[in-house]
């Protein structure tokens, strides 16, 4: 396991577009949130152009910056715009050796699964499931405990600690009891299950799982999950988090459907593990910042994580 340099005041930020594109205006509130935190920012060439669903000229604009950011010694981290889709594409394109000898704080979610997989598995370096420069959904700004604790993430050279849903957050529902150790794996289940079958393929052996979406029927997540058991994915875990996703539940309605702790209980219980669902992590405002690859305690009873390790050095 390779750590990151914590970032400190002055510290430049590479702001890079992998996936999907974005319009300057809704880049412009995260840009000025973490210059308000004391960072400089510079954004690469691929988070101002695109062609259809994809950031940038090509898939080697967008894996030139973010190598470039990795390769930069004035770069201390580096910060995705957005997710949507594209990261996939450029994992034949990456140099790994450049990323493993210029270890540094990488942060995304959604469609950046992809790079923290791939990343894990080709570097050992450890990386942020978190929030992103561009800003979700209607979001006019990040709710303030999500704000606080990806700038704990950003900035610690101590473990995170205790990670909880807040009163005005999602209710977290314990599907599985029971308690679990082990470094944090995972992401957006989508990409997770895309994963499948490729030198990427996620591996969750002794480890936690953690897997959130947006925007999928119930049946989908049904499917994917049936996908990462068949594929071995969740061979020895130890323990599953998925995190807050209302849009991929049951409509209450629906008598043809099931909620998504029916298809939790019923894809994973077998396994034996610990299993909660609703965490705050993902396509959802109360989105922690996780580090892939820390140890962390799940206590699926009372519903809470803690990151037992530091995820970054000084």
């Amino acid at each position: 396991m390779i750590l990151p340099h914590a970032l400190k005041p002055d510290d430049l930020i590479g702001i890079v577009a992998p996936s999907s594109p974005v319009s300057r205006e809704r880049l412009a509130a995260g840009v000025h949130l973490l210059e308000h935190w004391g960072f400089r920012t510079r954004l690469m060439p691929s988070t101002a152009t695109g062609h259809g669903y994809l950031a940038g000229e090509s898939d080697t604009a967008r894996a030139q910056d973010l190598i470039e950011c990795f390769a930069d010694p004035d770069v201390a981290g580096i910060i995705c715009v957005r997710g949507g889709y594209g990261a996939l594409r450029l994992l034949p394109l990456l140099d790994w050796e450049v990323i493993r000898a210029n270890p540094k704080l990488f942060c995304g979610y959604s469609d950046i699964t992809a790079l923290h997989l791939s990343i894990r598995r080709e570097t050992g370096l450890v990386t942020f499931h978190g929030p992103m420069a561009f800003r979700q959904g209607d979001e006019q700004q990040l709710e303030p405990w999500t704000a606080a604790r990806w700038y704990a993430a950003l900035t610690s050279r101590t473990p995170l600690g205790r990670i909880a849903s807040p009163p005005e957050g999602p209710r977290v529902t314990t599907v599985r009891g029971g308690r679990a150790t082990g470094p944090l794996v995972g992401g957006n289940l989508t990409v997770v299950a895309a994963l499948c079958g490729t030198r990427w393929q996620a591996d969750a052996r002794d480890g936690i799982l953690f897997l959130e979406d947006t925007n999928e029927s119930p049946y989908r997540v049904d499917r994917m999950l049936t996908q990462l058991v068949m594929a071995g994915v969740l061979e020895g875990a130890r323990g599953v988090i998925f995190g807050d996703s209302p849009d991929c539940d049951a409509a209450p309605d629906d008598p043809r459907s099931f909620p998504l702790t029916a298809i939790l209980e019923d894809r994973l219980g077998a396994l034996g593990i610990p299993i909660v669902y609703g965490f705050p992590c993902g396509h959802t405002p109360f989105r922690a910042t996780l580090p892939l690859g820390v140890r962390a305690t799940l206590d699926a009873d009372a519903c809470t994580l803690d990151l037992l390790d530091p995820a970054c050095v000084a």
